[in-house]
């Protein structure tokens, strides 16, 4: 909570200020506080991009494709030898097919060096609040996502642009699907399974050989001693030594973390040393310039997670399992006065793959959306 505060308070002092820059003479180095724009441009199509979005989302009616379950530990399955199971906090009602989803996040620049256009290089801080609601006749919050990030950010010839720093998510369930989830489940289902990387590295590249045209990758790997929900996800030596909630040194953390979750006596060992956990993201964007207007987009976005070769009935790491991939396509109508202005957007897009709330990373879904989004 503490670092969390620290952030919230450096983006006020960031936001608060006017973007200024200061040139070094002739040498043509400039200095920028607070750069209104930023180095490293984020994937308009990625459902966590730091942004404010709001959108109308529409899922087909198909009950498979709803979140209406929770995952919780199970000491039981698999003739004692535990894992995780659905329980469900709503019926899968196809009338409740549609949501709100609200997202309040900033990627700020605080500040930058440049080389006239040969080399610019930047401190930048990432974050916010993501979370879904019903829109068919009551509003019950699904769950609440917080992420944030830091590191620098490098612009070689303004067509490539580097990013590297570190990165935080955490999934965090809502007070109405907890009080369904209780009211219609009997048992002791305190410790829930949530979904977290506290901490990643988190690299990126943008790649953009012409004006209006983009593409991209970013790879987000948890660092080794990172907390990671549920325990079923953590790689077999990762590490946590480093709070009050630090298993016992040399313990492994899958062991403390199952061991929260009622699962005692686990651990992930047996999980190869190739397994990291990592997510991968690749994408690309195509502009249109609309005179007297600003732009039109058409982008698509690809998130591959490693942590879909877990078999989360067994808690077995599966070699032949493939990693979990979605994907995300985007059409969008940009107006933006000036370039260092911030940038409207009206946009409708498809997602197919993990429900956008952390704690539904087991839920594959599926749904068009509609929306007004800000990029700051």
């Amino acid at each position: 909570m503490k670092k969390t505060l620290i952030i919230v308070l450096l983006f006020c002092i960031v936001l608060s200020g006017a973007s200024a820059t200061y040139e070094f003479g002739n040498s043509g180095v400039s200095f920028t506080w607070a750069p209104v724009d930023p180095l490293y441009k984020e994937s308009r199509a990625y459902p966590f991009a730091n942004n404010v979005a709001f959108r109308y989302m529409m899922a087909p009616e198909d009950t498979k494709y709803l979140p209406t379950n929770i995952l919780v530990s199970d000491a039981d399955a698999n003739n004692g030898s535990g894992g995780y199971k659905q329980l469900p906090f709503r019926d899968p009602d196809t009338g409740n097919n549609t949501y709100w989803n609200l997202k309040a996040a900033v990627n700020a620049g605080l500040f930058r060096f440049s080389w006239e256009d040969y080399l610019a290089l930047e401190m930048y801080l990432h974050g916010g609040l993501n979370t879904v609601f019903g829109a068919y006749g009551g509003v019950d919050v699904l769950g609440f996502d917080g992420f944030y990030g830091a590191g620098v950010s490098l612009d070689v010839f303004n067509i490539v642009t580097l990013r590297f720093g570190f990165h935080h998510f955490s999934g965090h369930w809502g007070d109405e699907a907890l009080n369904d989830f209780y009211s219609r489940n009997e048992g002791n289902y305190s410790a829930l399974t949530e979904y977290t990387r506290n901490n990643s590295w988190l690299l990126n590249i943008s790649i953009q050989p012409v004006k209006y045209f983009r593409i991209f990758a970013e790879l987000d790997l948890p660092q080794h001693v990172g907390w990671i929900r549920p325990a079923a996800h953590v790689p077999a030596d990762t590490i946590k030594n480093t709070s009050e909630e630090s298993p016992d040194a040399g313990k492994p953390l899958s062991e403390y973390i199952y061991g929260q979750e009622g699962l005692d006596g686990k651990n992930n060992n047996s999980y190869p040393s190739s397994y990291k956990a990592m997510r991968i993201g690749l994408g690309a964007e195509l502009e249109i310039p609309v005179p007297t207007v600003g732009l039109a987009y058409l982008a698509f976005d690809m998130q591959f997670h490693q942590d879909g070769k877990i078999n989360l009935e067994t808690l077995e790491y599966e070699e032949d399992r493939p990693w979990d991939m979605e994907y995300t396509l985007a059409l969008g109508l940009s107006f933006q006065e000036r370039e260092d202005m911030p940038e409207v957007t009206l946009e409708l897009g498809y997602h197919d793959g993990r429900f956008p709330l952390l704690n539904y990373f087991f839920q594959r879904s599926r749904y068009f959306s509609a929306g007004l989004i800000l990029t700051l």
